[in-house]
């Protein structure tokens, strides 16, 4: 039975319904608008636009179906930033900034469609999903008071710096952040061929979370002191982040990372030129 199937798909992959088969690779990079999405935080309204870098690399396969129709697939390799700026004002005259820095590695693999891809200009759409892995990560929270003074709080991964009357340093007991994180995206675009076996593409595209990125349990900070110290930080025991007071029974909506931005990429074609039907002609290169 296994032999009839795999003779079976073999067969189909070699009949005129694929009538065109193509191989791209190349780098892909956008600027994407990112939000640590969060309704209570949202609706509180101390999100500021927060724009952050997406560079990598991009392979794949690519065959129309009933002579014309172009679909592929692909797999791509990624690093991005993702993030949240903040800034709000309190009742006591003082007010604060904030920022979220969350940095990925990111393996996807996307599903295309499109228009014509051997013309001159087509059109695609794409949608995929991707795994995330937490390489690094930035938090800063500077209180500014009605006299100028400073209360800064920053977060290198689990190292801890606090400005105060002093500085002071310490270590988080475990990270702020969970280390995976799963997406969807999709994109619409369009390719234009530069040469025979240039392509550049551009295209928007949109990602949204669906796993929680925020690590809820609770964390302590090692200050480096003398004697050493310990105290509990629980900075999503809020309803609204970075809006007190703290509380053990507050109920935080789930955090997301979500984006939407601009991407250009640079792909090269490889593909068998003696091998295209009349029906599929491309543009004649001089």
């Amino acid at each position: 039975m296994k032999r009839i199937i795999t003779i079976f798909f073999l067969s189909l992959a070699s009949s005129p319904l694929f009538a065109q088969h193509e191989a791209r690779v190349g780098i892909f990079g956008g600027v994407n608008n990112t939000s640590l999405k969060n309704a209570k935080d949202a609706a509180f309204g101390d999100f500021l636009p927060t724009f952050k870098p997406t560079l990598g690399i991009d392979a794949g396969y690519y065959f129309t179906i009933f002579k014309k129709l172009p679909i592929g697939f692909s797999f791509q390799l990624a690093g991005n930033s993702l993030g949240q700026n903040y800034n709000g004002n309190y009742s006591d005259s003082t007010s604060y900034y904030a920022y979220s820095r969350l940095n990925y590695f990111r393996p996807g693999i996307a599903f295309h469609a499109g228009s014509n891809m051997r013309k001159l200009v087509a059109f695609t759409f794409s949608a995929g999903a991707t795994m995330g892995f937490l390489t690094s990560y930035q938090e800063r929270f500077e209180l500014i008071r009605y006299n100028n003074d400073r209360f800064i709080l920053y977060i290198n991964n689990n190292d801890v710096i606090l400005y105060d009357t002093v500085k002071t340093r310490g270590t988080l007991t475990s990270p702020m952040y969970n280390q995976t994180d799963f997406s969807i995206f999709g994109t619409i675009g369009v390719d234009f061929m530069l040469t025979k076996h240039i392509v550049l593409g551009l295209s928007l595209r949109t990602d949204m979370g669906m796993s929680p990125v925020e690590n809820k349990n609770k964390l302590n900070i090692n200050y480096q002191t003398t004697p050493s110290s310990s105290v509990a930080f629980q900075p999503y025991n809020l309803d609204v982040k970075y809006r007190g007071p703290v509380s053990a029974t507050a109920k935080r909506d789930e955090t997301t990372n979500s984006s939407y931005g601009v991407f250009m990429s640079v792909k090269y074609r490889l593909f068998n030129p003696e091998k295209i039907e009349f029906w599929y002609r491309e543009h004649k290169w001089e």
